[in-house]
C-alpha cells in the first residue's frame, strides 16, 4: 500500500505567500515615493515662481481640482486672478511703509523682553530668515526688497 506524499514542509508553503506580500509592499513603497518626488517637484516648480504667480496658481490648482472648470472658465479665472493681484500690490505698496514700521516696532519691543544672550540669538535667528533664498516679495527697487522673506512669511 502506498502511502500519498508527505506534505512539503512548513516554510515551503509560505515562501510563495512571502514573495507575493514582499512584492506588494515593494510596489506600495515604490508608487508612494515616486508619488511625493513628483508632488514636491511640482509644489518646487511653483515656489521658484514669483509670489504673485506662485499665489495664483495655487488658488486656480485648488479651484481646478474642487470645481471641475472648462478650459474657457480657467482662461477667463486666470485673466481674474492676474488683475486682482495688479489691485493687490497697488494697496499693498500704499501700505507697505506702514507694515514695515510695524514690523520694526514689534521687533524692538521682543528684543526689549530678552536677555542679552537671547536677543543675540533672536538676531542671528532673523539674519537666517533673511537670507533663505527666493525672490523678494515686490521685485527690484521697492523699499521691502532685501527683507528675505520667502514664500509663505508674511514677516510681520
Amino acid at each position: 500500500m502506498t502511502l500519498p506524499p508527505a506534505p512539503p514542509p512548513a516554510p515551503a508553503r509560505w515562501k510563495p505567500l512571502a514573495v507575493l506580500a514582499a512584492v506588494f509592499l515593494f510596489g506600495g513603497v515604490a508608487g508612494a515615493a515616486i508619488g511625493r518626488s513628483m508632488t514636491l517637484s511640482d509644489l518646487e516648480a511653483t515656489f521658484r515662481r514669483p509670489p504673485t504667480e506662485a499665489r495664483a496658481q495655487f488658488r486656480l490648482g485648488a479651484m481646478r481640482r474642487r470645481l471641475d472648470l472648462t478650459s474657457d472658465q480657467v482662461r477667463d479665472l486666470r485673466a481674474t486672478l492676474a488683475e486682482a493681484e495688479v489691485e493687490r500690490e497697488r494697496l499693498l505698496s500704499e501700505c507697505r511703509p506702514a507694515l514695515d514700521a510695524l514690523r520694526d516696532r514689534t521687533d524692538a519691543r521682543v528684543k526689549s523682553v530678552l536677555t542679552p544672550e537671547q536677543q543675540a540669538r533672536y538676531e542671528e535667528l532673523e539674519a537666517e530668515r533673511k537670507q533663505r533664498p527666493g525672490p523678494p516679495p515686490h521685485g527690484p527697487g521697492h523699499p521691502g526688497r532685501g527683507r528675505g522673506r520667502g514664500p509663505g512669511e508674511r514677516g510681520d
